[in-house]
């Protein structure tokens, strides 16, 4: 009898020393949220600081929202252990845990230096393509310079053929005009034959 009374008392006492315990079932058709990134949190038995301490929740850990007491500002979650009980509000955000968003960032970063590699090894070839065009680009002006000197060349050959030509053409010319006055005088000054007075008319 005393063995009975004493475990009932021991019972008792733990209630009263450490207050009330939930029994909410878990439900996980809750709300997502996640602890906040502080190093930890304690998950209670009740809400309130006074409800019994049942573990504690680290930051950036995922829970499913059951309730919220306004009044005494706590919040009913299920922790990733399947753990039911009271945390504070203040550390509940709606937000993903930076603990969590950091894989991803670095999945990201890694993604974006890999690409980040792809193009500047895609601006090495384009930069090299570039110098071969404008090596080319080069050697065609200078043979374009060259091609207009032979141009130029020989049309000043060209023209002084010409009029050289022409010159020659005048001088011939001149030389067909004189000769031909001068035969021209010649021809007025030879003697011209008299007519017989006794030919028959």
């Amino acid at each position: 009898m005393r063995k009975h009374l004493a475990i009932l008392s021991i019972i008792l006492f733990s209630n009263i020393a450490f207050g009330q315990t939930s029994t909410e079932p878990n439900d996980s058709s809750g709300e997502v949220r996640y602890i906040s990134d502080d190093l930890y949190t304690y998950l209670h038995a009740g809400p309130g600081r006074n409800f019994r301490i049942l573990g504690s929740v680290q930051a950036g850990t995922k829970v499913t929202q059951l309730q919220f007491d306004v009044d005494k500002n706590f919040v009913e979650v299920i922790d990733d252990k399947q753990r039911t009980g009271w945390v504070d509000a203040t550390f509940i955000v709606n937000s993903q845990s930076i603990r969590e968003l950091v894989p991803d960032l670095q999945e990201n970063i890694k993604k974006a230096n890999e690409i980040l590699t792809q193009q500047e090894n895609n601006n090495e070839l384009l930069n090299q393509q570039i110098a071969d065009l404008t090596s080319q680009n080069s050697q065609l002006k200078r043979q374009l310079s060259e091609i207009q000197k032979e141009s130029a060349d020989i049309q000043q050959e060209l023209a002084t053929k010409d009029q050289s030509a022409q010159m020659e053409w005048f001088t011939r010319g001149g030389i067909v005009a004189l000769i031909s006055i001068i035969i021209g005088v010649i021809i007025a000054y030879l003697p011209k034959k008299r007519r017989r007075n006794d030919q028959w008319m």
